[in-house]
């Protein structure tokens, strides 16, 4: 119910902001015609102090830096995309302490070739990883907090090569669907070990079908959404399926000023074996590059 009475919100929202903001970004023009490109970085910042308060109030703040591009060069044989996806933000609240309220470094490299207009070969590579450690928080016998980290930089990293073949029919939408290889390195956690063997294994190759389905829409000049659903099946089964979906749907307020609501989805066995979860309501500086 919370969740739909978001995007509830969020659609009132979209449909009472005035469409007189200006295409583009600082840079719109830089590039060559036959590139494009979709960035855009953002701060946000939250901060609240609570002191002899009575009407109740925990002290908090939270920081998030995202980074998010989407590049594309176009020739008559072959397009050529990158996608980067940078987040990194931490939450504090009084009593708890530091948690993690975003760590992604993401990297895609696709090259389409041109066979048809719409059908297109594919082959590209895809990197993926966090930036800080993670932890698992439990409390001892005394109720006192025990942190006890579970990930860290490149562990898990998870590198994939894939071909296939494209269906493309405009710039809004694409669906692919190839072969990949997915590597899953893990030194210390576990992520890329078997636990059948004896052996403690830091590396794990996993050939398999991959697809990817994107929709990208603007409503008009300060309202766009994307949604992006990614899915991969190993050779060994379809009980060996991880997936994602992520949504965001992002209203230029002002100026530098954009709100973002997000929903993300997640499954992946090596990690939980129940589905992930994430909401996310976002509002503060925003610079769009292109």
């Amino acid at each position: 119910m919370k969740f739909k009475s978001l995007i509830m919100a969020s659609a009132v929202a979209c449909s009472l902001a005035a469409p007189a903001m200006a295409e583009g970004g600082m840079f719109e023009g830089a590039l060559p015609e036959n590139w494009t490109a979709d960035v855009v970085a953002a701060v946000k910042y939250n901060f609240y102090n609570f002191h002899n308060w009575q009407q109740d109030g925990t002290s908090n703040y939270t920081w998030m830096i995202t980074y998010d591009a989407d590049v594309q060069g176009k020739w008559k044989v072959a397009n050529w995309r990158n996608l980067v996806d940078i987040d990194l933000g931490q939450t504090w609240v009084e009593g708890f302490g530091k948690r993690k309220a975003a760590d992604r470094l993401f990297w895609e490299s696709m090259v389409d070739f041109n066979m048809t207009e719409v059908l297109k070969p594919y082959v590209g590579n895809r990197f993926e990883t966090q930036m800080l450690s993670g932890y698992e928080y439990t409390e001892d016998e005394d109720g006192n907090e025990v942190k006890k980290a579970v990930s860290s930089f490149m562990d898990p990293a998870y590198e994939t090569q894939v071909a296939g073949l494209a269906y493309i029919p405009n710039d809004m939408f694409s669906q692919r669907l190839g072969f990949a290889n997915r590597m899953t390195i893990s030194n210390g956690y576990g992520y890329a070990d078997d636990a059948d063997t004896k052996k403690f294994e830091k590396f794990r190759d996993e050939p398999g079908l991959e697809s990817i389905t994107e929709f990208k829409y603007a409503l008009s000049d300060i309202v766009g959404f994307k949604s992006r659903l990614w899915a991969f099946c190993n050779f060994e089964g379809v009980e060996a399926i991880d997936g994602k979906w992520e949504n965001l749907l992002s209203v230029l307020i002002a100026p530098l000023i954009e709100l973002q609501v997000g929903y993300d989805m997640a499954y992946d066995l090596d990690q939980d074996k129940d589905a992930q979860y994430k909401t996310m309501v976002l509002f503060g500086l925003t610079w769009r590059w292109f």
